[in-house]
């Protein structure tokens, strides 16, 4: 008898371990980073009191909760300033989450994922707007990065261009960016847009180094917006960086980027140079500018004549 119940008891403890191992394990990836999301609730927000904090201008104090209660997982907006995305689609109410799903709060994309038992371990090699897996040692780390930071090897899980011809090579990053700058600059705080900016500023010097195919839209956009910075700062800064990024580029600069250099003062624009001259020199080794880039070259080659006092 005692060992029948010794039996019956065992086998629903076991009964019971079983369906424990079996729940849903759900966590979130952004950055290096994998949080664990427990039962009930877990706050997204830049305050130091949420459980995930994200240091970004366009993240409120407060920003969005996660619940998870029992095998199912729901987000809702907190009443944020810029509100939350989810696959690319705004948040409205409360939102149940599917594996896979990626999260868009601030200029970060946060990928929620969802595994079983010691299965949740098991990471996907599939690249996130943020991350890629090394070919090497399957260590995920930023894409900014040039080289693994565990292995050091410049193998990646798949190919890292900024095409964004499909969604499968889509520059997340960029776009992330991009956007943040913009919703920055709709709001009139010049302050953030630079702040910003200048936090991506490595990243995006970065990905043109590393990728042979690169977006030129991207490029164009976030350098139009740089230059409006010369234009509020009436300061050559971003001028020079914008002017080196085409000439690694081997492109001409827009039109309206070269008209916001032309009208800094003599001092600041007397800065740009060396930054001009590599320019020219490296759109001229390409075999010259595109029929479209003819215009704005002819700029950078006068704003080059200008600074040296060419007649």
């Amino acid at each position: 008898m005692w060992v029948c119940w010794g039996k019956v008891s065992y086998d629903r403890a076991l009964r019971r371990l079983t369906r424990y191992t079996k729940l849903a394990r759900f966590r979130l990836r952004f950055l290096l980073q994998e949080v664990d999301l427990p039962q009930g609730d877990t706050v997204i927000g830049r305050s130091t009191s949420c459980q995930v904090t994200l240091d970004d201008p366009l993240v409120s104090r407060e920003h969005a909760r996660i619940r998870i209660e029992g095998e199912r997982a729901t987000i809702e907006d907190l009443g944020s300033r810029n509100g939350v995305q989810v696959q690319g689609k705004p948040l409205l109410g409360s939102h149940e989450l599917r594996d896979g799903d990626r999260l868009r709060i601030g200029t970060q994309e946060l990928v929620f994922s969802v595994g079983v038992g010691a299965e949740a371990r098991v990471r996907s090699t599939r690249q996130t707007g943020f991350m890629c897996h090394c070919g090497g040692c399957g260590h995920p780390y930023p894409t900014e990065l040039l080289v693994c930071p565990a292995c050091g090897s410049k193998e990646r899980t798949e190919e890292d261009t900024l095409t964004g011809a499909s969604d499968k090579h889509k520059d997340w990053t960029l776009e992330l960016l991009l956007d943040a700058l913009r919703r920055a600059q709709a709001l009139g705080r010049v302050g953030d847009v630079e702040r910003i900016l200048s936090n991506g500023r490595l990243g995006i010097e970065q990905r043109i180094a590393s990728s042979s195919q690169v977006e030129r839209a991207w490029i164009d956009a976030i350098a139009e917006i740089a230059a409006e910075l010369v234009r509020a700062r009436s300061s050559a800064a971003w001028g020079r960086w914008i002017l080196s990024i085409y000439a690694a580029l081997g492109m001409t600069p827009p039109s309206s980027v070269a008209q916001a250099l032309a009208e800094l003062p003599p001092g600041e624009k007397a800065t740009l140079i060396t930054a001009a001259r590599r320019v020219v020199e490296s759109v001229t080794a390409r075999g010259g500018p595109r029929p479209q880039d003819r215009q704005s070259f002819s700029q950078i080659e006068a704003l080059l004549s200008e600074t040296l006092g060419a007649p």
